[in-house]
C-alpha cells in the first residue's frame, strides 16, 4: 500500500469509527447524558477555575504593565532591578485584592439596599396615593371613580402582596447568591485553581506548548500555537473592552443622574458600571436596582431615571459598546452586534459571552485564509 492509500485507509478508518461512536450515542443519548452530566460534574471546579483564571487574566496584565513601568522608573533611580517574579507576584496580589473589593462592595452596599427598598414599596404606595389624590383634586379632576375603582380592585392587598412576593424573590435570590459565595465548595475549590494557574501561567503554558511540538509536527505545531494565542488574545481584548465599555456606562449615569440631582447617583452609578460587565444584560439588572432604590424617595424621579437608563442604554448598546468591543477585538461593531444577539438566542448569558470572543477568532481566521486565497489567485479587491 502506497503512502496516499494508507492516508485514505486512516481517514476511512476514522470515519467508520465516528459514525458507529455517533450511532451508539444516538440510541443511548439517555446514558450518554447522564455520562456527560457526571464528567461536568466531576470536572466543575476545574471549569470555574479556567473561567476566573481567563477573566482575571485582563486585570493581571494590565497590572503587570503598572507595576512593571513603576519598577523600571524605580531601577533608573536606585540602580536595582526588581526581580520580575517579584512584580509577577505582586500583579497577581493587586489583581485579587482589587476584584475581592469591588464584589464585596457590590453584595454589601448596594444589595442590601435594594433589598430593603423593596420590602417598603408597599408601605410607600399607602403613603403616595392619599397625596396623589390630593392633587388631582387640586387640579379640578373628579377622582370619586378612581378611588371606586381603587376600591373595588383593593389596591393595598394587591400591593402589598406583589411587596411581599418580590420580597421572597429578592430574599431568596440574596441568600442563595450569599450562600453560594460562602459556602459553595466548587467555586473555592475553582478560586483555588484559578490562583494556581494565574501564578504559574508562564510554566504552563510553555508546558503545554512541549507537549504540542512533542506529540504533532511542526507545520501543525505551529498552527495550533498560533491558533491559541490569538483565542487567548481575543479574550483578553474582549474583557478589557468590556471593564472599558462598564466603566464609560457607569460614568455616563454619574454625570447626568447628577445634572437632574438623582438620589443614590454614586451607588447606582457604581452598580450599573458594575453589571455592565455582564454584555446587553446586565444594565438591565442595575436600571432594575436603580428604580427600586429611587421609587423609594421620590416616584416622578424614579420614572425619569427609567427615561434616562433607556436613552443611555440604546447609546451605549447600538454606538459605544459595538465600537469599543469590537475595536478591541478588531471585530466590525456589526459583527459584534449580532454575535451577541446569537449567543444570547442560543446559549443565554452564557453565549453572549462566548460568542463574542469566538466570532472574533473565526473572523480573523477566516479572513486570513480569504486574504491568502485571493493573494494566491492574483485577485485585487478595493
Amino acid at each position: 500500500m502506497d503512502k496516499k492509500m494508507k492516508v485514505y485507509f486512516r481517514y476511512g478508518l476514522l470515519f467508520v469509527f465516528i459514525s458507529i461512536t455517533m450511532f451508539a450515542a444516538f440510541n443511548n443519548m439517555g446514558s450518554v447524558l447522564s455520562f456527560l452530566g457526571w464528567v461536568v460534574h466531576i470536572s466543575m471546579p476545574v471549569i470555574i477555575g479556567a473561567l476566573i483564571a481567563l477573566v482575571l487574566n485582563a486585570p493581571l496584565r494590565g497590572f503587570r504593565v503598572l507595576v512593571g513601568f513603576l519598577a523600571s522608573k524605580i531601577g533608573k533611580k536606585t540602580g536595582k532591578s526588581i526581580p520580575s517574579s517579584f512584580l509577577d507576584t505582586l500583579s497577581l496580589v493587586l489583581t485579587l485584592i482589587s476584584t475581592a473589593l469591588i464584589i464585596y462592595h457590590v453584595f454589601d452596599v448596594v444589595v442590601p439596599r435594594v433589598v430593603n427598598s423593596v420590602s417598603g414599596i408597599g408601605d410607600a404606595f399607602l403613603i403616595y396615593y392619599p397625596k396623589l389624590l390630593g392633587k388631582l383634586k387640586g387640579y379640578g379632576i373628579d377622582t370619586a371613580k378612581i378611588e371606586q375603582l381603587i376600591n373595588a380592585l383593593n389596591v393595598s392587598t394587591l400591593i402589598n402582596q406583589m411587596t411581599q412576593n418580590m420580597t421572597t424573590l429578592v430574599d431568596t435570590a440574596y441568600s442563595a447568591a450569599s450562600s453560594v459565595v460562602n459556602t459553595a465548595i466548587n467555586i473555592f475549590t475553582g478560586t483555588i485553581i484559578a490562583i494556581y494557574v494565574l501564578a504559574g501561567k508562564k510554566r504552563l503554558k510553555c508546558q503545554i506548548k512541549k507537549l504540542v511540538y512533542a506529540y504533532l509536527d511542526v507545520k501543525k505545531a505551529d498552527k495550533t500555537v498560533e491558533i491559541a494565542r490569538l483565542c487567548s488574545d481575543t479574550f483578553f481584548y474582549f474583557i478589557s473592552g468590556q471593564c472599558l465599555d462598564a466603566f464609560i456606562l457607569g460614568m455616563m449615569f454619574f454625570f447626568v443622574m447628577s445634572i437632574f440631582n438623582m438620589p443614590y447617583t454614586v451607588v447606582i452609578s457604581m452598580f450599573i458600571g458594575f453589571m455592565a460587565l455582564i454584555p446587553y444584560i446586565g444594565p438591565l439588572i442595575g436600571m432594575m436596582a436603580g428604580f427600586l432604590l429611587i421609587v423609594m424617595i421620590s416616584p416622578m424621579k424614579a420614572l425619569g431615571f427609567v427615561v434616562i437608563f433607556l436613552v443611555l442604554q440604546q447609546i451605549d448598546s447600538h454606538l459605544i459598546y459595538p465600537k469599543i468591543v469590537g475595536n478591541s477585538m478588531g471585530l466590525p461593531a456589526i459583527w459584534t452586534l449580532l454575535a451577541a444577539l446569537l449567543g444570547n438566542a442560543f446559549l443565554g448569558l452564557p453565549g453572549m459571552l462566548i460568542f463574542i470572543p469566538l466570532t472574533s477568532v473565526i473572523y480573523t481566521l477566516l479572513r486570513e485564509n480569504a486574504y491568502l486565497r485571493l493573494k494566491e489567485k492574483g485577485i485585487q479587491i478595493k
